[in-house]
């Protein structure tokens, strides 16, 4: 027995020797991060992505205190991205001192804080292997989060909470959004993951790894039209440009795509000619339609797969023609002639004039058609309204905006239609509007660093480096389009598939050769910024789970114990207005009504802005026959909330 416990002790001990810890850290960061995200609704609840982000933090804090980061020494455009990204987070922060809203503020500087860790974390993990690693772990997470929602559809038995879409937005059956719970959101995912799966489909050293994600591919078009995301397809067809145009040994990637895209047109062909199953009905059509499709598309997927396998052993087996075999110079030439052509058949085809008339489509009201018919307009579905509003919200406050999280704010006071939104359905947009123009400079430098810095280290990379660079790089652009007209940013999924990915292109010019240990100084600035991070998290997490319990205590209808967490919620977050609401609804609930209304009037303190607390006052006021007092408060809330169905 002892013998035994020995021989097994040497054998664990020799793999754990073994075993490429480097490689288990990417994997874990890169595929764990973002399929657990993905699969958490997009990490959209606050629980979901707070937390994340301080076990990120507490990560960088103690690894880098104990010297295991960072792996690699940070070039200049490493720490150029880095500092461009805290520097938007420090001004974030600093907007806590000029906000309409400290409780939506520090909910916002929160997540970015968690952004700015990951980050972090995925630069100074990096080694000398790290950026294929990387490339893979992400695109296998986006691929496996693309089946899930894929068989949620198809075979819905399997996923009953995938009907819970319906309840965050109404009307969206029809468009596929689990388990990222917005469409959009979902295709964005999708955009950055096309590129990924396909540098992998094309350039893994395994066959099969190659054939695994060459299957994945038409799977992954499928599920791109079913949310009927416009801005998600065209992100997809810019990150495949993008990524063919940088990439080395383009024939193959070529030949993969066409491919794929054979197999993603049969398995779309089929799905639109199935209509209970294309808008999402819940019927036993829909779900033999489903049976139907599943089959199908198991059937095109194999068989793609089984191909890209097979043109893969044949590739390396037999000697590649030398005309296949195309120079840099015959590539940029090819290239320039291509893009010639298009533009000359552009222009002959009425190319401006159609740009007008969608221009003019765009800014109408109307709604885009139901259905397929959706992907064939250009309707904006009232962003235009929204970003307007965005530029106004900029010009009452130009260099500072009205503070992070505060759009919902500005839009109800100052909107001219009834409709409800929260976000400015863009980053750059909403970021104006709420962070001022130097927000919005910050931002813009920091992503256009990933962009146009990225591109350079690609054009400057091996030959057998270019392939998986040039998949970030064209990941990133896919996140950069579709910020611009969505709020995926609030969907902490994307931005965090996108800045493991900019992780890869920015510390990709490090010189060959070894870590740097940080010196003691240098390491405890990085646990105090570690420390200040999650200080910052951990308020508004906390002050949200409390609020959370207190509401769950008053469904079950215990009042004094949902007054005591609404109280330590408020002792948490002294400047927060929702533990004060809750404890107004609460000790109105009791029937303490003064108690109620000094609650309610503390919380319009807090947030003078937000026409809700306001409209909890009034009602207050009017139960304790102060008739005046509810006229008033209901007054103000009705010139918070312009064009209310709820008060006019």
């Amino acid at each position: 027995m002892e013998a035994t416990s020995i021989r097994s002790s040497s054998v664990a001990l020799q793999l754990t020797r073994r075993l490429d810890w480097s490689a288990v850290a990417t994997w874990l960061l890169g595929f764990g991060l973002v399929a657990y995200l993905g699969l958490e609704g997009g990490g959209f609840d606050p629980l979901v992505h707070d937390q994340v982000g301080i076990a990120v933090w507490w990560i960088l804090l103690a690894a880098t205190l104990v010297g295991a980061l960072p792996r690699r020494r940070l070039s200049p455009l490493a720490w150029a991205g880095l500092g461009l990204l805290a520097a938007f987070v420090v001004w974030t922060a600093l907007s806590l001192t000029w906000t309409e809203s400290v409780e939506r503020t520090s909910a916002d500087l929160a997540r970015v804080a968690g952004y700015l860790g990951v980050l972090g974390l995925a630069m100074l993990v990096r080694d000398a292997g790290g950026a294929r690693r990387m490339v893979g772990a992400v695109a296998a997470a986006i691929a496996a989060i693309a089946i899930v929602a894929l068989l949620s559809r198809l075979h819905p038995d399997w996923f009953p909470e995938a009907v819970q879409t319906g309840r965050f937005v109404a009307g969206g059956r029809e468009r596929l959004s689990y388990p990222l719970n917005y469409w959009n959101a979902l295709a964005a995912l999708l955009a950055i993951g096309v590129p990924l799966v396909l540098q992998v489909a094309s350039s893994a050293g395994s066959a099969l790894l190659r054939g695994a994600a060459a299957a994945a591919l038409p799977a992954m078009a499928l599920v791109l039209f079913l949310t009927l995301s416009r801005g998600g397809i065209a992100a997809a067809v810019i990150a495949l440009v993008v990524f063919v145009a940088f990439t080395s040994d383009r024939l193959p990637k070529l030949l993969t795509s066409a491919l794929a895209g054979a197999g993603g047109a049969i398995l779309i062909s089929a799905a639109d000619q199935r209509d209970a199953l294309q808008h999402g009905l819940d019927s036993s059509l829909a779900r033999q339609q489903g049976d139907e499709l599943l089959v199908i598309a198991l059937i095109v997927c194999l068989g793609v797969g089984l191909l890209q396998a097979a043109l893969s052993l044949a590739s390396r087996r037999a000697r590649r023609p030398r005309w296949t075999l195309v120079s840099r110079r015959a590539s940029g030439v090819a290239t320039v002639s291509a893009l010639l052509v298009v533009l000359l058949v552009a222009v002959a085809a009425g190319a401006p004039a159609r740009a007008s008339d969608a221009w003019s489509e765009f800014k109408s009201e109307g709604e885009p058609a139901k259905g397929s018919g959706r992907l064939s307009s250009v309707a904006g579905n009232g962003r235009y309204r929204l970003w307007r509003s965005a530029v106004k919200e900029n010009s009452s406050k130009p260099l500072t905006g009205t503070g992070s999280g505060t759009f919902e704010f500005w839009w109800s006071r100052h909107r001219t239609s009834y409709e409800v939104v929260r976000d400015a359905h863009s980053l750059y947009l909403q970021t104006l509007g709420e962070l001022g123009i130097v927000g919005l400079v910050l931002l813009a430098a920091f992503l256009l660093t990933i962009l146009v810095g990225g591109a350079g280290v690609v054009v400057r990379a091996t030959l057998e480096d270019r392939p998986q660079l040039a998949a970030a790089l064209a990941g990133c652009a896919a996140f950069c389009v579709t910020a611009a007209f969505d709020w995926v940013w609030q969907v902490p999924a994307v931005p965090v598939a996108m800045l493991l990915l900019a992780g890869v292109l920015l510390t990709a010019g490090i010189v060959r050769g070894g870590g740097a240990a940080l010196r003691l100084p240098w390491r405890l600035a990085v646990v105090a910024v570690a420390v200040a991070a999650i200080v910052a998290i951990a308020i508004p997490l906390a002050s949200t789970s409390l609020v959370r319990k207190s509401e769950s205590a008053a469904r079950a209808g215990d009042l004094p114990e949902a007054l005591r967490e609404a109280r330590s919620a408020q002792n948490v977050q002294p400047d927060a207005a929702t533990p004060r609401l809750q404890q107004a609804l609460v000790l109105e609930a009791e029937g303490d009504l003064a108690a109620a209304a000094a609650a309610a009037h503390a919380a319009t303190e807090k947030e003078a802005t937000n026409w809700r607390t306001w409209l909890v006052l009034s009602r207050v006021e009017a139960e304790r026959g102060r008739a005046r007092a509810a006229i008033a408060a209901y007054r103000e809330a009705r010139s918070l909330n312009r064009r209310s169905a709820l008060l006019d």
